[in-house]
Formats: structure tokens, sequence, C-alpha cells
């Protein structure tokens, strides 16, 4: 039977709430993923991840790094918000490493089994979380945005990185890419990068319809990206490959 429940926790005096997501059948300690959320906050797009991870037989943290209630209700407000956090990273770096620790040491989960995947500004959430030398199994960016933070960070990147990138997303174009190659060269990360032909910004969104704005759902690259994404959990969590 799969459970989904809000999850409270403070960070430096502030309420949040994300969704945690199991299989309450299973009785052992759960690999755990982190699911960051896209520019709106953790909404219905992340409890459904999280669902399907929790079918899968995953523990899954949708995590909130905006606040309790605090959410984009349109697409200037998302903006926004966005806006605010990327505005300082070490606020966005702390939130998310300690979302990263509530999931590691929650009783249900297998804490040295541990993924981190983000959508959008979340997968910016999940590369900075990576940045920031987190270990984890895996990361996976789904059409995230890659730009560098300008804050003292540890100069090797310790966990694997799995990019999935549209090659027509104007938010993460080729030049951001090459940008971001560059530094996982850098830091001697291990990565790898999928790249899907034709497919603009969002591509797992099934309400994303605004082409004119480089958002774009596409039902190919959504499926294919879940599936690669779990060859690199069988790889890097379960060892099976």
């Amino acid at each position: 039977m799969i459970v989904k429940e809000n999850f409270d926790y403070i960070i430096d005096g502030e309420d949040f709430q994300g969704i945690i997501c199991y299989d309450k059948d299973i009785k052992e300690p759960m690999p755990g993923v982190l699911v960051s959320h896209q520019y709106s906050g953790c909404s219905k797009l992340e409890e459904k991840k999280a669902e399907f991870l929790a079918k899968e037989g995953y523990f899954a943290f949708a995590i909130d790094l905006y606040g309790k209630g605090i959410r984009g209700n349109s697409p200037e407000e998302s903006l926004d918000l966005m806006n605010q956090l990327s505005a300082d990273r070490k606020v966005l770096s702390k939130r998310i490493n300690y979302c990263l620790k509530l999931l590691k040491e929650h009783k249900l989960v297998e804490s040295k089994k541990i993924a981190a995947i983000g959508y959008c500004f979340g997968g910016k959430c999940v590369l900075d979380l990576a940045r920031s030398g987190a270990e984890v199994n895996v990361i996976v960016s789904f059409h995230g945005i890659y730009d560098r933070p300008n804050i003292d960070n540890p100069k090797i990147i310790k966990s694997p990185i799995l990019i999935l990138h549209g090659d027509e997303d104007p938010y993460a174009t080729a030049d951001d890419l090459k940008e971001l190659i560059g530094e996982l060269k850098e830091k001697n990360s291990s990565w790898f990068v999928h790249i899907f032909g034709g497919v603009a910004h969002a591509f797992t969104n099934p309400d994303a319809d605004d082409i004119s704005s480089g958002l774009k759902y596409n039902r190919d690259a959504m499926h294919m990206s879940w599936k690669i994404m779990k060859n690199y959990f069988n790889r890097y969590i379960h060892e099976k490959l």
C-alpha cells in the first residue's frame, strides 16, 4: 500500500512542508530519493513523481525549499520565488543539504542508498547539492538550470551526475551545457549527459504547453528519461549493471 504524507521540518526557524511517499508493505529500510521541485515550489508534479518512485520500492521525499504554504500561483510569482532563492546560493545549498540529512536519517531509509533528482529549478538545486560536496549514490537533473554559483564550494564533486537535457531548451543552452561539462571535468566528477533532439524545457511536465516561452511537454522524452534514470539507479544504487 502506497502512503503519501505531509512532512514538516524547520530550517533556521522557518517552517517547511514537503511530501514523503513509500510502500508501507516494505518492511526493510528502503533506498531514498530526494525530489527537488520546479520553480513554483513543491507541487502535484513532484508528488506524482514521488508516487511513481514509491511504487518502484523507493522512499521518496519531495522537498520544499521555499517555505510552508509558499508556492507560486502564476508564472510571475513562481519566477519571483525562484529568483529570490537563487540570489543567495548559500541559503539554497544549506536548505537542500538539510533536506538530504532528513532523508538519510529517516528510520525507513537505507542511508547508504540515496539519489537526488530535480526538475527545472530543482535541477539547479540538485547540481548545487553536488557542488556542495554532498555524497549520494547518484544525482539526476531533468531539464535543469546549469549556472555555476559564485560561492566557495569544494574543488571535487563526489557524487555521480546524470544530466537529461533537451537540445532546444532556451533556459539551458548548448553553451550553458558546455560550461557545465567544463566545470564537471574541472572538479573530477563522474558525469553523463543524455541529449534529446528537438526537445524544449520542462519536457517531463504534462502541463507545459507554451512553446513561445520554450516550455513544451514531450511524451517520448519524458518516458525515456525516466527509464534512463532507472538504469542509472540500477548501476549506482543497486549495483546491478
